[in-house]
């Protein structure tokens, strides 16, 4: 019925509004009361309507007439035609999906006249956006199949297209590529292809794929140190290796040069943690301190290739002990971070003062869905016109309350991660990231979702909180912010929460970052670098010690290390005669004074650690003492230090060998004897292994 004067609107948007919210508190409490909460299913149809035999055009257009490709998008078109495969990193935003429409529609008109696409998403909302823009093409609508969310896409005789859920392609892809006998004609399509890296994902690629792209703002793991550069890691990786290798890069700070995306501003803002958090916190980190130096050697001599915190969530689920308990404590103090006090605090002062423009629409970012409900209950107390989104909500809701955002009557998305891979959002005119994994991906995708272009004139600002002092800083070593967006974007604050103030009091700009970024040691050019100077890379690497003998070793195998002797003398200046050797094959060594420049290490200069090669002798360690006026030779046992008897020719032959070879090598004198347990004997001097040739027997104890 038509609004009049006489007959108001029964239901209003405000109504609307105010419905979406009472039913995001009803699961919200739904959620807490089930300890067995799951996601509920999406209520699409459980089978597709019958198929019948579409007319499909022999030309496809999958890029609508009126729109034109961009200029990165144009420059590199060609270069993926060239190859049919390869991966595509391009900034959240930036035109991913457009391309890959674009791609497809060449390979078909030009190369592969019966080509078949099968695109792999890792959420059923994306797969219902690939649709939706699909539909827009001049296939027949039977011509698309989906897969994933009660989809099924069977039989595939009359698809072209089949755009399908991660977790439904890894069980199902291949099987049905086969059976379809798709596999010689087929460009697999992989969005977000970052989130293929696990052990099961990686299944897709079993389809064989004549044809592959790979599509991520941040395919590479960026997040750790390599021993390769990070673009030669992905090519190595399953996922590189089944994709293609990254063939194009167009970043974050190239699609605002290129006015792809919104211009904005990034605060970040350093937050105090109140008293009690403080001695919780320091308290865990003692703890997780002591455990982590005893689990990172047993880490280190496993050679595992998963990373540190993966091979120990390993060794908990076998073993137990101190990984278990690491693993427990790591996880309490990551959710201590979360749960911070001044995280609320700031988000609410910072809504409420941005929101105070009527036009300004805001999205909030966090890691833990239970903090994502306490801020919406929260904000609504403070009388904000807000919706809830995160994975476990009903899906209905979820397309209902971004409907609500897009449509101007809810101005608040209150928003877990699941919104950076999600729904195509609208854009926002204030971003929080309220908390956040240490991921440098996870970052990038959150401001790509947040900075889609606006109506023009508008602006964004996004604000990134920290919990200073604590590992939360560490993002900043990782990532250089001012390549990524650009240096005049980037502001930092620490905020002091005022006593009843409203923002932004409390609020004081330090003008730089909490934490200086420090590059890959992979990506440090070291030829310019001289003995001594501030070492500019991530400290990463194998840990040396120099013995008595002077020569450089692996801390924990012991194993020998050449090393020029100029280089040894310089570790040694370090009281602790320690040093590192980093991916990047630098070797590096801490300071034990504080520098002005607040620099720790120290370049010593090129080092390359030999591969260990597994001796099938026994090596044992003899020690040279000096015993009431005499050398003798000894061996540690668990009773103590016993001599050797004899023979006395071949004890008298070796000490005066290793005297001859000391002086004869520069050495003052050598320590320690190696014996196989039979007839060889060695010294090691110099980072080098000297051989005794003459004939001996074997020592008696």
């Amino acid at each position: 019925m038509k609004a009049t004067d006489e007959h108001p609107p029964v239901f209003t948007a405000e109504d609307q509004l105010h419905l979406l919210q009472l039913h995001a508190r009803r699961a919200i409490a739904e959620r807490i009361a089930s300890e067995q909460s799951s996601e509920p299913a999406d209520d699409a149809e459980s089978t597709e309507e019958e198929q019948t035999a579409p007319v499909v055009p022999a030309v496809w257009r999958l890029v609508p007439t009126d729109v034109s490709l961009h200029d990165w998008q144009a420059e590199c078109l060609p270069k993926w035609l060239e190859r049919g495969r390869g991966t595509i990193k391009v900034a959240t935003g930036g035109g991913k999906t457009l391309f890959a429409m674009a791609a497809a529609q060449e390979l078909h008109n030009r190369q592969q006249p019966d080509l078949r696409v099968a695109i792999v998403v890792p959420t059923i909302p994306l797969m219902l956006q690939w649709a939706e823009e699909l539909r827009k093409s001049n296939l027949p609508e039977s011509a698309i199949g989906l897969m994933g969310g009660g989809h099924d896409p069977t039989p595939l005789e009359h698809r072209r297209i089949l755009v399908c859920v991660l977790s439904s392609a890894r069980e199902r892809l291949p099987s049905l590529m086969r059976q379809a006998g798709w596999s010689n004609r087929l460009l697999l399509i992989v969005d977000e292809c970052h989130r293929a890296n696990a052990e099961q994902a990686r299944r897709i690629f079993e389809s064989n794929p004549a044809f592959t792209l790979g599509l991520s703002a941040t395919p590479e793991d960026v997040d750790d140190e390599l021993s390769v550069p990070a673009d030669e890691a992905y090519a190595q990786s399953p996922v590189g290796q089944g994709l293609g290798p990254i063939i194009y890069e167009f970043a974050l700070r190239q699609c605002l040069d290129a006015g792809l995306l919104t211009p904005f501003e990034l605060w970040h803002i350093g937050l105090p943690l109140a008293p009690k958090e403080a001695q919780e916190h320091a308290s865990l980190s003692r703890e997780i301190s002591d455990l982590r130096t005893d689990l990172e050697r047993g880490y280190r001599t496993s050679r595992s290739k998963l990373g540190f915190l993966a091979w120990c969530q390993a060794q908990a689920a076998r073993e137990g002990g101190n990984a278990a308990k690491f693993v427990q404590l790591t996880g309490r103090r990551k959710q201590l971070l979360y749960r911070a006090r001044a995280r609320l605090s700031a988000t609410r002062a910072i809504l409420g003062a941005e929101l105070a423009d009527r036009e300004t629409r805001a999205i909030t970012f966090h890691e833990a869905i239970g903090e994502v409900e306490r801020i919406f209950l929260d904000v609504l107390q403070d009388g904000l016109p807000a919706v809830l989104e995160h994975s476990k909500l009903p899906a209905t809701l979820r397309r209902e309350s971004i409907e609500a955002f897009r449509a101007g009557n809810a101005r608040v998305v209150v928003s877990a991660k699941s919104l950076v891979e999600g729904f195509n959002v609208p854009s926002a005119d204030v971003g929080i990231i309220v908390a956040s994994t240490a991921s440098v991906r996870q970052r990038i995708q959150s401001l790509g979702r947040l900075l889609r272009k606006k109506q023009a004139g508008r602006t964004a600002r996004i604000y990134i909180l920290y919990i200073q002092q604590t590992e939360d800083e560490s993002i900043y070593e990782k990532v250089d912010w001012n390549a990524v967006v650009g240096a005049t974007v980037n502001r930092y604050f620490l905020w002091t929460p005022p006593a009843g103030g409203a923002w932004p009091e409390g609020l004081r700009e330090t003008g730089s970052s909490p934490r200086r970024y420090l590059p890959p040691s992979t990506q440090v050019n070291a030829s310019g670098l001289s003995m001594g100077a501030r070492y500019p890379g991530r400290p990463h690497g194998i840990d040396l010690k120099v013995d008595q003998d002077g020569n450089l070793r692996v801390l924990e195998t012991n194993q020998l290390v050449p090393a020029p002797r100029e280089m040894v003398e310089y570790i040694l200046q370090n009281q602790h005669r320690r040093a590192r050797c980093t991916p990047g094959g630098h070797l590096i060594v801490r300071v034990d004074d504080d520098m002005e420049d607040g620099a720790k290490w120290r370049y010593v200069g090129p080092l390359r650690i030999p591969e260990q090669q597994e001796s099938q002798l026994e090596r044992i360690e003899l020690l040279l003492r000096s015993r009431s006026g005499r050398r003798v030779i000894a061996q540690v046992r668990a009773n103590g230090e016993n001599f050797a008897k004899g023979p006395e020719d071949t004890v008298k032959r070796l000490l005066a060998w290793t005297d001859r070879t000391a002086r004869g090598h520069g050495a003052r004198a050598v320590s320690s004897i190696y014996w196989d347990g039979n007839v060889a004997y060695w010294v090691e001097i110099g980072g080098r292994r000297i051989d005794f040739d003459e004939a001996a027997e074997p020592l008696e104890f």
